[in-house]
């Protein structure tokens, strides 16, 4: 086995088990004697969803195989997004605000592919929110789309680092997989991250 896909394996069995073990921990802390309650039943299902996205992810690397990326109406899309994003918002007691800018004829964006990478970097910056409020600006232009993510006063290690220079959970190494083939950069301005996608990216 090569040591890239050892990694890969190690890393999905190392998140594998922290979901079921997030699992069993609700389990375990809810009263045998009385039905799981809803907030419990929503961490629970949040958890599950966590894991068949961290699957998938595994599944895509394996393969080297990457998820639709054929453009998408931006309201549509940022519907599922948002959608998407909902058990990062249990699991961290956060909520997401998603807005847009930028001239409608420009709003269509790159479907699943660029939601999973937005995704996987949420899921590294979500705990910068505290609890709070995460913003996601959405803008559109006629060589670029730029998200941007606040409040991100750092970069985590995660993201400054990348997967080949330490260890790295599936997220990660989807994040860097998915924004090398979208051709995104990362950066620092005001307090937000900011990732810019040309649209000549295929």
């Amino acid at each position: 086995m090569d040591k890239t896909s050892e990694l890969l394996m190690r890393s999905t069995l190392h998140d594998m088990a922290n979901i079921l073990a997030g699992v069993k921990g609700i389990l375990d802390l809810n009263d045998p004697d009385q039905p799981i309650s809803q907030r419990d039943r929503q961490r629970l299902e949040a958890v599950i969803d966590e894991g068949v996205a961290t699957l998938d992810r595994a599944r895509h690397l394996t393969m080297a195989t990457l998820p639709e990326g054929a453009l998408e109406a931006g309201p549509a899309w940022r519907d599922q997004l948002l959608e998407d994003l909902g058990p990062m918002a249990t699991l961290f007691r956060s909520r997401y605000e998603i807005s847009f800018e930028g001239a409608p004829e420009w709003d269509q964006w790159p479907g699943h592919r660029l939601r999973s990478y937005v995704r996987a970097v949420t899921r590294q910056v979500i705990p910068q929110a505290k609890g709070g409020v995460m913003s996601l600006g959405c803008v559109a232009g006629p060589d670029e789309w730029l998200l941007r993510w606040s409040p991100v006063p750092f970069l985590p290690e995660s993201l400054a680092q990348g997967p080949e220079d330490g260890p790295a959970d599936t997220c990660v190494r989807w994040a860097a997989r998915v924004g090398s083939a979208l051709g995104a950069s990362l950066g620092l301005e005001g307090g937000a991250l900011l990732a810019r996608i040309p649209r000549q990216f295929r």
